[in-house]
């Protein structure tokens, strides 16, 4: 075959590497257009009305309310939190959201006043004190029963793995030995299942999966921004090839999700019911991340936001119910 030219006025020519490009942008876009009205598009539409979720593309926003959207990206409210949120999460099943103030920092960021604050919008908000050490990641099991995070203490920085009673504030489980062999700076992902019985915990590079009664190590492998599924039954993953890859965690059989022309650069949390599983996703000629839902079964996905801003890759993602998108979150602090 020969080669093939496209000639634009004026005699340019485009080669076949643009002309390439081109193609495959022009594809990715009408299949994120015809996405929407797909089948898979209407799947995830009648989930998030029917488990009543918004999405938030991300939940670290510089102390500004993280915005919130539907599933076909239209914008539906504000999270609107109490004392300037330093650090936030909500909890798998979208009902709680836990959150640092901005005072729980050291100085001069903060008064070093170390507590979190959570609520589900029904009542007033809850408050946790810690006695050692700045938190720098949640995350909170459904029903608010559990607590884990990473508090940051000493110098040189010392990272302290804990798990919390959520209404006494003591501590169940101290797995801080466990992640003895990651650096503190380097921890960038928590996440606990939706009974706090497992927990995932991630740096750049690799990332284990701990079974916190017992506080011992169920996986460890190479990896970024480990997702736990809500029952704690697999973890998702990003590999250094920027696949999405699920492990099973009672069979140890593992799949790739996504692989081919997209890249996938972050993950998000599972949906409530375990059928989605947002993420941050870039097409191989593409310069923009956009968020989208993937169908955990068959890895087909829907496009929620087209460009995430940037710096944003999906990894701090979230299903969130509606009615903490409400002016109830500026409730008094008990």
């Amino acid at each position: 075959m020969g080669k093939f030219v496209w000639c634009w006025p004026g005699s340019l020519e485009m080669t076949r590497r643009h002309l390439f490009a081109v193609a495959f942008a022009g594809a990715g876009g009408m299949l994120e257009c015809s996405a929407k009205r797909s089948p898979l598009g209407a799947k995830l539409a009648s989930m998030t009305e029917r488990l009543d979720l918004a999405i938030i593309p991300t939940l670290w926003t510089n102390g500004l309310p993280p915005e919130a959207v539907s599933a076909s990206g239209e914008k539906v409210g504000k999270l609107l939190l109490a004392d300037h949120p330093w650090c936030l999460c909500v909890s798998p099943d979208g009902t709680w959201v836990a959150w640092v103030p901005r005072a729980s920092q050291p100085p001069p960021l903060g008064v070093g006043d170390l507590r979190v604050l959570f609520n589900d919008a029904k009542s007033g908000n809850k408050t946790i004190r810690l006695g050692r050490g700045y938190p720098e990641q949640l995350s909170m099991s459904s029903g608010a029963d559990h607590l884990a995070l990473i508090t940051i203490a000493g110098v040189p920085s010392e990272a302290r793995l804990l798990v919390l009673n959520s209404s006494s504030g003591q501590v169940e489980s101290d797995m801080t030995g466990l992640i003895s062999r990651f650096g503190a700076p380097d921890i960038d992902c928590l996440r606990i299942s939706s009974s706090g019985r497992y927990l995932a915990v991630g740096t750049k590079e690799q990332f284990v999966v701990i079974d916190v009664q017992p506080g011992r190590v169920l996986l460890e492998s190479s990896g970024r921004y480990p997702s736990l599924s809500p029952l704690g039954d697999s973890v998702a993953f990003v590999n250094k090839e920027q696949e999405l890859v699920a492990i099973s965690l009672v069979t140890r059989t593992s799949r790739k999700l996504m692989t081919g022309w997209w890249s996938t650069l972050g993950l998000g949390s599972w949906s409530p019911d375990g059928t989605f599983l947002l993420a941050g996703v870039r097409g191989r000629f593409s310069v923009f991340t956009k968020l989208v839902a993937i169908d955990c079964t068959t890895g087909e996905f829907v496009a929620i936001v087209p460009r995430l801003e940037e710096g944003n890759l999906g990894e701090r993602s979230a299903w969130v119910k509606r009615p903490l998108l409400t002016q109830r979150n500026r409730n008094r602090v008990n």
